[in-house]
């Protein structure tokens, strides 16, 4: 069974995730090499884009194609695999700054 791609809900999610990065249509056009009028129709669901498009896209707004073609969220990592990514020094002095944050927090309760 093939995934239908819906053209509306990919403009709104672009929309949203242009406005949510504070940029106008016409600033954002200019950023992805496209005109004003093209942008506008893909976030009204009138047009798609290429993948060069969708890349552009992708990387200006710093998202997923898999979010903006079909909302999927990207998996926020876990504390362990961020852990994980540290080195012993690294882990060390998180931990003490963790401690500090709950002993401040035991302070203003």
């Amino acid at each position: 069974m093939t995934e239908m791609i819906d053209k509306s809900e990919i403009g709104q999610r672009i929309r949203q995730l242009r406005l949510l990065s504070d940029y106008t249509q016409a600033e954002f056009a200019e950023l992805i090499d496209i005109s004003i009028n093209f942008l506008s129709e893909i976030e009204n669901g009138k047009k798609g884009v290429s993948q060069d498009t969708l890349a552009k896209i992708c990387r200006q707004l710093n998202s997923s194609a898999d979010y903006i073609l079909f909302g999927i969220k990207q998996k926020q990592a876990s504390l362990i695999d961020l852990a994980n990514a540290l080195t012993i020094e690294e882990l060390e002095t998180t931990i003490r700054y963790l401690e500090s944050l709950i002993e401040m927090k035991r302070m203003q309760a």
